[in-house]
């Protein structure tokens, strides 16, 4: 950059952001609703089988939130072992190293919301260096490399998932320094003055960050499928040398990972029925397409557009635009290791999620957090083009992408402040609307609230948990088979009731079933005693 003045403003301004961004990232982190996948993982770091916590809750039995909570709280004489014995026959496409450490992190700071939750935040972090040294593998140029850094810091999509209790943001890092990883190693192995004891580290490095990557998310084996093509596409075959040291580095990861691979095939029924929700919609491509510029939005703005708005079809536009440009552009204007790169990462992961959907139906490819390989890669991307565009020496191309940049920046911003003060958030999916049924049932007198444990409506029953008062007492159903309605309440009210319950209720002529609530998850009914 030819204008000193104007850098040190600007990295001023890069600093004064990413403080935003860890401000974010922490505050309020206990406000939005606990959703389903957490109560899930709590479940499972407290080392709890399905069957223990069903059988003891989903009685017909009228119970106290106290009750219910007793499974969410941490209990010695369930250990890691037990842990690891749920997640490797309930939930097997879910490898332990998160659980893992996350049980170890609550042990030492304690089991609330805010201690689950903080560990994700903490660990999401990591992904500024992580995302800064990836840019300058790829460009060497550190006004993009602190672009992209800026442009994770404030991405509401990666905030949102840095206060969730998951294992996206470990993911997120693991992936990042991975791909960082595998392009260092490239560049050693290419090297004639570089010692080979270095070169072997590097290997050994990324050896070891794939094998994380690997027991952190199963989703890894499309980023390591994109990583291949990429070498292959890049040497074409004719630096075997560098071939033969990422297949012998991911030969050792898949054997370290073997024993997780074992437990994986061993429960494979249990994964597809785990799994089954993401095959139960069927979208056009058209559908489809909208879907993804929708997603596509959300990693620099998000502000609670429903996806028929046509200012969603307007920002849809506007960054597809500033994507496909900034593609191009890096095409353009870098050389091959780099945009070869981003394009492999970019697309490759994307394909095995997308075709699947296009073929036999499905919403793998519309679910954000799958998407996280394409956003990394977005992110550098559109980095490199700003920062490139603010090097310019032609005053009016300076200012009007020094515009561009801070409307970014700004936007992204005002989503990510705009989202700290909110109850939930489009990442609670089927949960999303649990804030609004459980000011419904507080603001009753003397209620019952009655569900079932089918599908998902045991998990959203105990997120409820935590947002009801203490005066609201549950009645859980296994079989709604000849339900009898108990006398002694002044409000019931019916959390995604069966239909069969529904009929056989609506029938009897002595109730009415009013409506309070619903969106695309959850249907809240009140009952009226008829006269």
């Amino acid at each position: 950059m030819n204008n000193p003045k104007f850098l040190r403003y600007f990295y001023l301004l890069i600093l004064v952001i990413l403080l935003l961004g860890i401000f974010f990232r922490f505050a309020n982190i206990d406000q939005k609703v606990y959703w389903h996948d957490e109560i899930y993982t709590t479940l499972h770091i407290n080392g709890f089988f399905s069957s223990e916590w069903r059988d003891n809750l989903f009685t017909g039995k009228i119970i106290k939130l106290k009750e219910l909570q007793y499974y969410l709280q941490s209990h010695p004489h369930k250990t890691l072992g037990n842990t690891l014995k749920v997640l490797s026959i309930e939930d097997p496409h879910r490898p332990p190293l998160y659980y893992i450490l996350v049980r170890q992190w609550r042990e030492v700071f304690g089991d609330s919301i805010t201690v689950i939750r903080s560990f994700s935040a903490w660990v999401s972090l990591l992904t500024f260096p992580a995302i800064y040294w990836l840019s300058w593998e790829l460009f060497k140029q550190p006004i993009v490399s602190g672009i992209s850094l800026v442009l994770i810091a404030i991405s509401p999509f990666h905030i949102l998932y840095a206060q969730e209790a998951r294992d996206y943001a470990l993911w997120t890092v693991l992936i990042t320094v991975s791909s960082a990883s595998l392009l260092r190693c490239i560049k050693l192995t290419n090297s004639q003055t570089i010692k080979s004891s270095k070169c072997y580290l590097s290997w050994g490095i990324y050896t070891i960050l794939t094998t994380l990557s690997f027991y952190t998310s199963l989703l890894t084996l499309f980023v390591v499928i994109a990583q291949i093509f990429y070498s292959l596409l890049l040497i074409k075959i004719k630096s075997t040398k560098t071939i033969v040291f990422q297949g012998f580095s991911l030969l050792i990861s898949v054997i370290l990972f073997s024993p997780w691979i074992i437990v994986f095939i061993n429960s494979y029924e249990q994964y597809k029925y785990s799994t089954a929700w993401t095959k139960e919609f069927h979208f056009s491509p058209l559908i489809l397409l909208k879907y993804w510029g929708f997603n596509l939005t959300r990693i620099f703005l998000d502000f609670s557009l429903q996806l028929e708005s046509q200012w969603t079809n307007l920002i849809i536009s506007i960054c597809s635009v500033l994507l496909i440009y900034s593609l191009y552009f890096v095409i353009k204007h870098t050389s091959k290791k780099s945009w070869l790169f981003i394009v492999t990462m970019m697309f490759i992961p994307v394909l095995y999620l997308l075709i699947p959907d296009m073929i036999i139906g499905g919403v793998r490819s519309i679910s954000p957090r799958y998407l996280i390989p394409f956003y990394i890669m977005i992110n550098v991307t559109v980095a490199y083009l700003l920062g490139n565009k603010l090097i310019s020496t032609q005053q009016f191309k300076l200012k009007l992408w020094s515009v561009i940049t801070l409307l970014i920046f700004s936007i992204s911003v005002l989503s990510s402040m705009i989202n700290l003060y909110k109850d939930t958030a489009y990442t609670k999916v089927i949960s999303s609307g649990l804030p609004q049924v459980a000011e419904i049932i507080n603001e009753s007198n003397s209620p019952l609230l009655v569900g079932d444990d089918k599908s998902y409506h045991a998990g959203n029953m105990m997120a409820l948990s935590y947002l009801l008062n203490d005066n609201v007492k549950l009645q859980l159903l296994t079989n709604n088979d000849n339900y009898q309605l108990p006398r002694n309440f002044n409000h019931i009210f019916l959390l995604n009731p069966k239909n069969n319950l529904k009929e056989t209720l609506e029938n009897s002529g002595m109730i009415e079933l009013e409506k309070v609530f619903n969106d695309d998850h959850l249907f809240l009914y009140k009952i009226n005693f008829l006269e």
